[in-house]
């Protein structure tokens, strides 16, 4: 009985300290039935991959070699096409100098005589072979290719071609002989080709020969321009013919082509080298006179001339004018400037001189405090 009480007790208190139960994710009423729970797929991050197969066995790359093999004759096919046009022989020609230029020059003379050779596979051969081989094989393709050139002359681009590896390659002679080829074709060679030439002979030390140059020139019609004049008084100049080389400046003038900065700085050198530092000093003066104004190299070139000529106290105002302008030392006109300096036991403008050509950055430092070193070095020597 005291257990039916008790009993009867605690379900009066149940209401006021009742615990609703926790609804479970799948409950749901009686009249809608719950789907289905959806299934899971077995890579969430690649739903639709399919299960790895494993390496293949050896036997199934049979089949990607064999249509590798049955695309094989179709690509012979094409390269091995029959030549209709001539934009065929052109693209044929093309493709087999790169690789193998005999090859070039064997379409360019089998072809039929129905299919002309385009002018510019005409050029391309000609330049390959004048820069890979020589000058002479490139003028006996064209030979071969045009026997006659006074009936069927070859094109004047391919001509033009021919004649600019040839200024390129730098061999006088070989220029030489292209001229008449040039002449035969009906093509009159232009300033351009003549100005190799010159220059080839400058190279070569050959002021006769640059000259021998002008007069054919000349005498072809050709006028000389302003590059002929400057290589002719650089060569002129650098043998020491300055008297010669001079006499250019009245003749550009006269035929409108003004001296520039390049021309007046050939012709000091040229000065200076002959022993006539002086008359390059005045030459500045002209120049300047005149409305062209020095550069960098005309400083430097007079610099280094006055001091070899033993004309210190000018060279130190050519260096004080080239410190006003702001221009920068050349390696050469610093080491002589320097050594005479120090020579002449100016150490401290020996100095002054190396703190500008740090401070204008001339040249590398090493360059700038090596060639002090040795200077000093030999005053040391002298001293002792």
């Amino acid at each position: 009985m005291g257990k039916a009480q008790h009993a009867m007790r605690a379900a009066t208190k149940l209401p006021s300290v009742a615990i609703v139960p926790k609804a479970k994710p799948h409950a749901a009423s009686t009249s809608t039935p719950p789907p289905p729970p959806a299934r899971r797929p077995a890579n969430p991050a690649k739903p639709h991959r399919k299960p790895h197969a494993g390496p293949k066995p050896p036997g199934d790359l049979a089949p990607v070699a064999a249509s590798d093999d049955a695309s094989a004759p179709q690509a012979t096919q094409e390269e091995r096409r029959p030549i209709r046009t001539p934009a065929d022989l052109a693209a044929a020609i093309r493709c087999a100098a790169d690789a193998d230029i005999d090859a070039a020059m064997a379409l360019a003379l089998t072809a039929p005589a129905a299919i002309p050779l385009p002018p510019f596979s005409l050029a391309l051969l000609l330049r390959r072979l004048a820069t890979r081989r020589s000058v002479a094989a490139a003028r006996d393709f064209l030979q071969k290719v045009h026997p006659d050139p006074s009936s069927a002359p070859a094109p004047k681009g391919a001509l033009l071609a021919l004649a600019d590896a040839v200024c390129h390659h730098g061999d006088p002679r070989e220029a030489a002989r292209l001229l008449p080829v040039l002449a035969d074709h009906g093509v009159r060679a232009d300033a351009h080709l003549y100005n190799a030439l010159v220059k080839a002979h400058a190279a070569a030390s050959d002021p006769a020969g640059a000259l021998a140059v002008l007069r054919r020139m000349e005498r072809d019609g050709v006028v000389p321009d302003l590059v002929t004049y400057n290589t002719l008084v650089y060569t002129l100049a650098r043998a020491g013919m300055v008297a010669k080389a001079r006499t250019f400046l009245d003749k550009m003038a006269a035929q409108g082509q003004f001296p520039d900065v390049i021309t007046y700085t050939s012709l000091m050198n040229g000065m200076c080298i002959k022993g006539e530092a002086l008359a390059a000093l005045k030459l500045l003066e002209e120049m300047e006179a005149k409305g062209c104004q020095p550069n960098d190299r005309t400083y430097n070139t007079l610099l280094m001339g006055l001091c070899k000529n033993k004309k210190l106290d000018k060279a130190v105002e050519v260096y004080k004018s080239m410190v006003k302008a702001g221009m920068k030392m050349e390696a050469p006109a610093y080491a002589t400037f320097v050594r005479a300096l120090c020579r002449s036991g100016s150490v401290a403008d020996a100095y002054e001189v190396f703190d500008y050509a740090i401070e204008t950055k001339s040249f590398t430092q090493v360059t700038a405090y090596s060639e002090l070193e040795n200077s000093l070095k030999w005053l040391r020597k002298m001293k002792s």
